[in-house]
């Protein structure tokens, strides 16, 4: 008996310090890109500058990003997939071939300058690691932290049993996330089809990020999104300039 019961505790002790530790990573490699840049308008408006408010800060972040995930149910861990790092790079791929038609081929004639002298100007290595830095932050802030927290609301006000909002919610509050990350960092549309632009080219992948994060973890989720820019970044400066 006292094995019987010993194990799922055993059990339980070592899922927590591997959420502990996947939690610590996650967290610690953000906090390093935070001193780099700060990658976000809001973010870089809190921290005023400093690279020790930047570390500081996005510790907090990540810190309640991970406690809202607990409560949510959400998991850090990549689970349910047969390959946890393929799948999502496969997923990249197909999210850098939708960027690239957006920007490339439907909406050619509306994109920002700002965006065409970018990848003019900037060299591919460093753009690519930027972005690719950029991409890992972002979805702490705005998928770890912004999502899980609107989820856990969600659950609070629409259910009581404690299990993780279906998804239906859990879209809705990815949509609401990535609503929120695009009106902070991305330029006010001064056009009805700018507008359209901007709701094409950034609320999908957003929303596929928290989808993924629901489903299969929040790794897979930043394996995905970081592993986006090295598939995209070489063809798209080629065809956008």
């Amino acid at each position: 008996m006292l094995c019987g019961v010993a194990a799922p505790w055993s059990e339980r002790l070592v899922a927590a310090a591997r959420h502990r530790s996947d939690a610590i990573a996650i967290v610690m490699v953000g906090c390093v890109i935070a001193a780099i840049a700060p990658f976000d308008t809001a973010f870089a408006y809190l921290s005023n500058g400093s690279a020790l408010a930047r570390v500081c800060l996005f510790a907090v972040i990540g810190t309640c990003g991970v406690f809202c995930a607990e409560k949510s149910g959400l998991q850090l861990r990549p689970s349910g997939l047969r390959c946890p790092t393929l799948t999502p790079i496969r997923i990249a791929l197909l999210v850098a071939v939708y960027v690239i038609v957006i920007d490339c081929v439907v909406f050619r004639t509306i994109v920002p300058q700002s965006t065409i002298e970018l990848f003019r100007n900037v060299p591919l290595g460093p753009r690519l690691l930027g972005f690719m830095m950029r991409a890992w932050n972002e979805n702490i802030i705005y998928r770890l932290t912004v999502m899980s927290g609107l989820s856990w609301l969600i659950g609070f006000l629409w259910r009581s049993d404690g299990v993780r909002p279906a998804a239906g919610p859990l879209i809705l509050a990815a949509i609401i996330a990535q609503v929120i990350n695009i009106s902070m960092n991305v330029s006010e549309p001064s056009s009805p089809m700018l507008l359209v632009y901007d709701v094409v080219r950034y609320i999908p992948p957003g929303v596929l990020w928290g989808y993924l994060y629901w489903r299969n973890g929040f790794a897979t989720a930043e394996i995905a999104s970081v592993g986006t820019h090295p598939f995209l970044q070489p063809f798209f400066g080629v065809l956008i300039s």
